[in-house]
């Protein structure tokens, strides 16, 4: 700290401070005004195509996609957990919109390593909500089975 610190430093940190806090308020409302943009049927739909996709093949083989099936899988398991923090929910939501999205730094489309970005960018995300993550390859096929007999 400098010798220049003064009295009115004190009040102007305590107003950023009291800023903060009132922001923090608004966090829930944020969230929800985000949320409501938030498609899950179309996180849904990705994860079941993607799985399909790769549900038969070995590992090596299903690469990328395999591994975005597993993360989109967890960021929307502990989003549905009503125990995941409001900070964690937009964070997840920002996450699950990145690896929706066609369009990011390396396009989806591009055979092999289209998915490498998505992981990247969710992998800390999907790191710090795993304890609010139920989720399993074999749920998962489960819910596949279940819809196909539906059909």
């Amino acid at each position: 700290m400098s010798d220049d610190y003064s009295v009115e430093d004190e009040e102007i940190e305590s107003e950023e401070i009291e800023t903060a806090v009132d922001k923090k308020v608004s966090e829930q409302e944020l969230v929800e005004k985000y949320q409501k943009h938030f498609d899950k049927d179309i996180a849904m739909r990705l994860l079941v195509k993607l799985r399909k996709s790769t549900r038969n093949k070995p590992k090596l083989i299903a690469g990328a996609t395999g591994a975005i099936v597993s993360t989109l899988g967890s960021l929307i398991s502990a989003l549905e957990n009503p125990a995941t923090p409001t900070h964690m929910r937009a964070l997840i939501i920002g996450a699950i919109g990145y690896i929706v999205l066609p369009l990011d730094l390396i396009p989806d489309i591009v055979p092999a390593v289209g998915y490498t970005d998505d992981i990247a960018s969710a992998a800390g995300v999907v790191a710090a909500v795993a304890v609010y993550s139920d989720f399993s390859l074999e749920k998962l096929d489960a819910y596949i089975d279940q819809l196909e007999e539906q059909k």
